[in-house]
C-alpha cells in the first residue's frame, strides 16, 4: 500500500489525535483527570452553542479523514499492471500471452547458458512490449560483461521470434559467482 504525501499528512494528524485521546483515557483510568475536571470540560460544550458546533466540526473532520484513509491504498483498475502481453492484433481480435509463459521462456533460455548457475526474473508489460529484469548467479571466473551482452542479444531474439512481442529492455544484475556443484562426497579424516 503506497500512500500519497497528502494521505501521509492526514495519517499523521489522525495519529496525533489518537495519541492525545489515549493520554486522556490513561489520565481518567489513573485518576489523574478527576470527575470534576471531566464534568467541567464536557459542560463547556453544553454551555455555549458555538462550542458544540466546534466539537461537531472536529468530529466530522476526523470522520472524513478516517474514511479517506480507509480507501487511500486502493489502486484503480487502470493502474493495475497487465498479467499478459499482446502478441498479435488482427481485425477480429487480439492474441495475448501470459507473463508467466514469457517468464518460463526467459528462465529456460538463461539456464541453458553454460556459465549461468541460477537466475531470477521479473517482467513488466506495457503497451509497447515487455521489460525483463534478470538476476544471475554465475560460475566463478565468468566474464560477466561478455555473458551479459550475449545473453541480452540472444534473449531478445529468442523472445521476439517465439512470441512476436517487442522486448523493450533487458536489465541484468550479476549477483554472485557461485562454485560449481560437485557430486563428490567429503570423507571425514
Amino acid at each position: 500500500m503506497k500512500l500519497k504525501v497528502f494521505d501521509r499528512i492526514l495519517l499523521g494528524l489522525l495519529l496525533i489525535v489518537a495519541i492525545v485521546v489515549s493520554f486522556v483515557l490513561f489520565g481518567v483510568a489513573a485518576n489523574i483527570i478527576t470527575e470534576e475536571m471531566a464534568n467541567g470540560f464536557i459542560g463547556l460544550f453544553y454551555l455555549f452553542r458555538e462550542n458544540a458546533f466546534i466539537l461537531a466540526g472536529c468530529a466530522l473532520v476526523l470522520l472524513l479523514i478516517s474514511i479517506k484513509l480507509l480507501f487511500a491504498g486502493k489502486t484503480k483498475k487502470s493502474e493495475i499492471r497487465p498479467a499478459s502481453a499482446l502478441m498479435k492484433q488482427t481485425e477480429i481480435g487480439g492474441t495475448y500471452i501470459s507473463l508467466e509463459a514469457v517468464d518460463a521462456m526467459v528462465q529456460k533460455h538463461c539456464r541453458s547458458q553454460q556459465r549461468v548457475k541460477d537466475c531470477k526474473t521479473t517482467l513488466h508489460s506495457s503497451e509497447t512490449g515487455v521489460t525483463i529484469g534478470i538476476r544471475l548467479c554465475v560460475l566463478p571466473d565468468t566474464d560477466a560483461v561478455t555473458l551479459s551482452a550475449d545473453l541480452q542479444k540472444s534473449l531478445k531474439e529468442y523472445i521476439e521470434s517465439l512470441t512476436g512481442i517487442q522486448v523493450n529492455e533487458i536489465g541484468i544484475l550479476v549477483e554472485s559467482a557461485a562454485a560449481p556443484a560437485t557430486n563428490a562426497v567429503a570423507r571425514p579424516e
